[in-house]
């Protein structure tokens, strides 16, 4: 039992290390902060984190076993699939993945624009296993392309989920809504992986 409420407790606090670092970066929240979001104290944080830096490599590391898990079923290897079929199908659950996990876009926006060591391990442990999933599963697009095509679905399968407010007040389309996460996902998929290709 006690191992069980041990793991309780840190998944407790890395959601509320996700959330708090999502929201105002990793600079711009303490773990102080952090903790009274995860009800809990200072001391039992520092017993599961010994530093900011370790519980940041945490929240990383559970947001892509979140994304990984999401994108299984889309992206094991099927013989008989047509890959123009699990090109789209991997756009939509990217859509479905960032609807569902708003944090995953903001954390990565942030943590673009460094260049630190939080950000080459990033880079190195999930990112770039990230993106060459993405070129194998692409095929046929030219190498050149390849960075061009990977930003631009990251972006526009995300950024709408980051700002829903804004989009609301500028269009009248909640983007949270059911109907148009899906006309979002099937726009995409269409748009990036023409029928015809």
């Amino acid at each position: 039992m006690r191992a069980e409420q041990r793991e309780a407790t840190r998944e407790q606090i890395v959601s509320a290390a996700l959330m708090a670092m999502s929201e105002a970066g990793f600079d711009g929240v303490s773990t102080r902060a952090i903790a009274e979001r995860a009800n809990v104290s200072q001391g039992l944080l520092t017993y599961h984190f010994k530093s900011k830096e370790a519980l940041w490599r945490a929240v990383a590391t559970y947001l892509f076993a979140m994304y990984e898990d999401s994108m299984k079923e889309v992206l094991s290897p099927v013989e008989s699939i047509d890959p123009r079929v699990q090109c789209r199908d991997m756009i939509r659950q990217l859509v479905y993945f960032n609807a569902a996990h708003p944090e995953f876009m903001r954390f990565m926006i942030e943590h673009g624009t460094e260049n630190n060591e939080r950000s080459r391990w990033l880079v190195d442990t999930h990112l770039r296993p990230m993106y060459q999933q993405f070129a194998h599963v692409m095929g046929d697009i030219p190498q050149d392309d390849l960075p061009h095509a990977f930003y631009i679905i990251a972006g526009a399968s995300g950024v709408i989920f980051c700002s829903p407010n804004e989009c609301k007040g500028m269009t009248g389309i909640d983007p949270r809504s059911k109907a148009a996460i899906r006309r979002h996902a099937d726009y995409l998929a269409s748009l990036m992986v023409s029928e015809y290709q």
